[in-house]
């Protein structure tokens, strides 16, 4: 008897592009990528959820961008600027000292990484990037440039009136004065462009599927806000009312403040949702299918006062709920296999229900099931689902089962029959690999497992701690490390629990 169903199943590896090794103090868009896909091909994977992509803005965080279409700049690989014959050996040479390959030092890389691009700049005398024009450009490019101009400061503290109230008049001048700069910014996102598509096409031919990452909300001091602030009921000076995050939880006992400006939904509905229509083909345009974040945001979100000191003070207030993914719908048709719906936290019937009818996959952490979330256990999940050992913001894998008490941890070492050494790490990690055999053994669609899962890393090596602003996103494999993964387990793995060639389901 042949199983009739919706989602074909798959696999994926969640690791962020800033996390891959490789001698630029931050991963790139070259060679070590797609060394990165290869492996994941060699082992039967389907899919490289990448996290966002976009400009990051000074507090690191791919969450918090200065813009929801623009490539960072930090991820293109200057090696690519030596082979146009922009720059030359010694010159790379500079860009690559000083940086680790440990760990991101966004300042040493930032500082570094804008110097070799602006030298490219200078020497640059093919024009073939002043093609590159996408609709979102002229807003992003006089944006950056006049951050720039302003000492990086946030629009909101520009000391001219002007161009913080996007004057036309003021802008029309600042355009004339900031031309090379704006020039600039478009060679830098046409590098970013092709070298994107580069990968993209790369990981096409080898049948990895790049799922992409996106944000609910946009950084208060982001391109979007800056041009639209009526959007984001920000007034002249960007002050906003309120802001957003969530109630306590889980990962804070203050809930998360995140401090992005909440969207004016009643104007996003007049205009027919085309804002997001643009962002969401911008989206599908760079990866084969996008999480959207905090998907219960979508039905009710945490309205908290911009002057809270936590997001202890805030409530929910209703969001567009369904009528948004029916506009969606009218411009894309079908999105139940280019969409995931990260339905965590906290979840009640209206939220279940408009994932439901959306049609879109939600999610399931594994760890959550055995801290008392009966939903999250493997034998609870559905097919529309996708299923994580833990997601970016988690902990590793091996590091939560060492936190875990002695009596919860009987419990789940139960539950997965494991009755060996179960706090040996490393690649070949024995309790790692029995919680991943669970996990492709569930009846979730999509089972996705974080590089430090694979390679059986501690909490040393966790991606981001929700409600804290500092170290975070910097951890980076080292060279080698992928040689001593098990890749027959998982070829094994796929074959055993059906998740072979389905690569279509991203497609």
């Amino acid at each position: 008897m042949t199983l009739k169903r919706k989602f074909p199943r798959s696999s994926a590896v969640l690791m962020p592009l800033t996390t891959v090794h490789g001698p630029c103090g931050i991963g790139v868009m070259g060679i070590e990528a797609r060394n990165f896909i290869d492996f994941l091909c060699d082992c039967g994977f389907h899919g490289w959820q990448i996290l966002p992509v976009e400009h990051a803005g000074t507090c690191n965080s791919p969450y918090r961008c200065q813009s929801a279409y623009a490539g960072d700049p930090m991820l293109i690989d200057p090696r690519m600027l030596l082979n146009m014959e922009l720059i030359t050996e010694s010159e790379l040479a500079v860009r690559m000292q000083d940086v680790s390959d440990s760990h991101v030092d966004y300042d040493i890389v930032r500082e570094k990484q804008w110097d070799i691009l602006r030298l490219a700049f200078s020497r640059v005398k093919d024009e073939s990037y002043k093609n590159y024009n996408p609709f979102w450009f002229d807003e992003y490019a006089l944006f950056i440039s006049l951050k720039q101009h302003f000492d990086s400061e946030s629009w909101y503290n520009w000391p001219d009136k002007g161009a913080r109230s996007h004057d036309i008049e003021t802008l029309a001048e600042y355009r004339q004065k900031l031309c090379n700069d704006i020039e600039f910014q478009r060679f830098v996102q046409w590098l970013f462009d092709v070298q994107w598509n580069k990968l993209r096409e790369y990981a096409t031919e080898k049948g990895i599927a790049l799922i992409g990452d996106m944000p609910i909300y946009v950084s208060d001091d982001s391109a979007e806000v800056w041009s639209r602030r009526e959007l984001f009921n920000a007034d002249e000076s960007g002050k906003f009312k309120f802001v957003g995050g969530v109630p306590p939880d889980y990962f804070s006992p203050d809930g998360q403040l995140w401090g992005n400006p909440i969207y004016n939904w009643d104007l996003l509905r007049e205009e027919n949702y085309e804002w997001w229509v643009n962002r969401l083909k911008v989206a599908l345009a760079r990866y084969d299918v996008v999480r959207i974040d905090h998907f219960r945001g979508f039905e009710q979100y945490w309205n908290i006062p911009s002057d809270a000191p936590t997001a202890k003070t805030g409530e929910w207030v209703d969001g567009p709920g369904i009528a948004l993914f029916r506009a969606l719908e009218n411009t894309f048709g079908d999105l139940s296999l280019s969409v995931i719906a990260e339905d965590l936290g906290i979840i009640n019937d209206r939220v279940e229900k408009l994932v439901k009818d959306s049609g879109f996959r939600g999610m399931r952490v594994m760890q959550f099931g055995f801290l008392g979330d009966e939903v999250n256990l493997p034998h609870n999940y559905i097919e529309e689902t996708t299923a994580y050992t833990g997601t970016h913001d988690n902990t590793t894998l091996l590091a939560w089962f060492f936190e875990l008490s002695e009596e919860d941890r009987k419990k789940a070492l139960f539950y997965t029959g494991f009755n060996s050494d179960w706090t040996i790490g490393g690649a070949n990690c024995p309790i790692n690999k029995e919680w991943i055999r669970i996990l492709f053994m569930s009846a979730s669609s999509l089972a996705v497992v974080p590089i430090q899962d694979i390679l059986g890393y501690g909490a040393d090596t966790r991606t981001n701690t929700p409600g804290t602003s500092t170290g975070n996103w910097l951890f980076r494999i080292r060279e080698g490390v992928l040689n001593d993964v098990d890749k027959g387990f998982y070829n094994t793995l796929h074959k055993t629990f059906q998740r072979e060639d389905s690569v279509k389901s991203f497609q």
